[in-house]
């Protein structure tokens, strides 16, 4: 079984999320459309088989990570992250819209172990021109890890059609 691990922006902010209204103001999150309902993507787990597709293990990110004591949030949720990373079989990297820097660091993260990443990028916003956003680290990770497909698509669902079709 393969296990993946996702990387991308929330569409909505983090402030305007609370445990109240977490299932409703994340319904149509790129993780839920992945695992195909969004409650197993919320509070972290051992992984979630994909509804469609059953060779796939979700293994993370979740919005709400494992809590440890002595560790803030922030920290609870880098220190989890990169476990996650560090048992996943391959990356996702879904850079389809701007500033998504904690998914940057997670691809470099990613790259110095080696593991399997494909980034998903959107020709609007990403190209290999200074003028570009992301072509610095998607360089820089091409050049740490060999295992790194880039995947220049025009919307989310081919991220999850993608996915969809993972096999061992």
């Amino acid at each position: 079984m393969i296990k993946l691990f996702y990387s991308g922006t929330y569409k909505v902010r983090h402030e305007l999320i609370n445990e109240d209204n977490i299932l409703d103001m994340l319904k149509d999150d790129m993780r839920s459309k992945i695992v195909g309902n969004v409650k197993d993507t919320v509070y972290a787990s051992e992984g979630v088989q994909l509804k469609n597709n059953k060779n796939v293990l979700y293994i993370g990110g979740f919005y709400y990570e494992k809590k440890h004591k002595n560790k803030t949030v922030c920290e609870n949720v880098v220190y989890e992250e990169l476990k996650q990373i560090d048992k996943c079989d391959i990356v996702i990297a879904n850079l389809m819209s701007y500033s998504a820097i904690a998914s940057i660091t997670e691809i470099v993260y990613a790259a110095s172990k080696n593991k399997k990443i494909v980034i998903f990028c959107d020709p609007r916003i990403t190209s290999y021109n200074v003028e570009g956003e992301y072509w610095f680290p998607i360089l820089t990770v091409k050049q740490l890890c060999s295992n790194v497909e880039v995947k220049f698509v025009n919307d989310e669902d081919e991220i999850v059609k993608y996915i969809n079709e993972l096999k061992d």
